[in-house]
């Protein structure tokens, strides 16, 4: 391998053991009003070595039954313990202890053109983390959701996909910068997430109330 690709290995290879895959089941009416159970998937990040779960809120909004599988394959109840709609952020509390937690970038300096990668389960895909990289396009990008408008959002050409949500973004030093949230459709290369610093102070609100 060459030093980039050591670098890029080695950045992967702290963050992947807290990520997590999130399913869930929600309850849908369809065109005839019957409600039919519709399964989800999503992905999350360990924020807390006692349990607590980043996540987004769009991932278990109206969830009935949420399933946690980490990365050594031990499969939990998850509970939501917080919701913020507005900002897209969701906090799951499994009964778990002694969790890996990743290192959270200090702080939010973020240059267009260094390097983004993102981790998660995108379409819940079996085998573990999916990992996409690219860069940094664009920072306080502010785009109109199905559920809500959103600002200071970091914009990535890193693959964001369904189930991909949730998810950490990651900088080169393994270091997680954002929150992967959400993905234009029909736009390809053209992915946002939740800076981490904000997400994180929205998290430790939700864990307290």
């Amino acid at each position: 391998m060459t030093g980039f690709d050591e670098m890029v290995t080695a950045a992967v290879e702290k963050v992947i053991p807290s990520v997590v895959n999130i399913s869930e089941v929600k309850l849908m009416k369809d065109a005839y009003l019957h409600v039919h159970p519709v399964p989800g998937v999503g992905s999350g990040f360990i924020i807390n070595e006692d349990g607590f779960i980043l996540t987004n809120a769009h991932v278990v909004l109206g969830s009935q039954d949420i399933k946690v599988a980490l990365e050594d394959g031990r499969i939990f109840p998850g509970e939501i313990r917080g919701l913020d709609t507005i900002k897209d952020l969701a906090v799951i509390k499994i009964k778990a202890s002694g969790l890996p937690v990743p290192e959270i970038a200090k702080n939010n300096d973020l240059k267009i053109g260094q390097m983004a990668i993102a981790i998660g389960s995108p379409l819940g895909l079996v085998g573990g983390p999916t990992v996409t990289a690219g860069v940094v396009s664009a920072v306080n990008r502010s785009i109109q959701t199905e559920a809500t408008f959103m600002e200071g959002l970091i914009q990535t050409d890193a693959a964001i996909n369904p189930g991909n949500s949730g998810g950490p973004l990651i900088n080169s030093r393994g270091e997680v910068i954002g929150v992967n949230s959400a993905v234009i459709p029909f736009a390809q290369g053209i992915g946002f997430a939740i800076p981490i610093q904000p997400a994180v102070e929205i998290a430790d609100q939700l864990i307290k109330h």
